[in-house]
């Protein structure tokens, strides 16, 4: 069965998609807090050259990911 949603890490370069939901809970509070709450667009910056590290921009603003709590959010197809 195909998965209904995409990751951060699914992203391109400059793509945008909106977030859906953080499936991980106890990294919910400190994504939320950063500013990437449902509905919230997100666009992707540029990886780090090792590939462990997202940067996004969220309304504005510019927050690195680790990969663990990139993956966690999902966003709409």
């Amino acid at each position: 069965m195909q998965r209904r949603y995409r990751t951060i890490p699914d992203l391109k370069i400059n793509e945008s998609a909106c977030t859906i939901s953080i499936s991980d809970a106890a990294l919910a509070c400190k994504l939320t807090a950063m500013g990437v709450l449902p509905g919230t667009r997100i666009e992707m910056v540029r990886t780090s050259p090792f590939g462990n590290a997202y940067y996004i921009k969220v309304d504005g603003v510019r927050i690195a990911l680790r990969e663990e709590e990139a993956a966690s959010i999902l966003l709409e197809i």
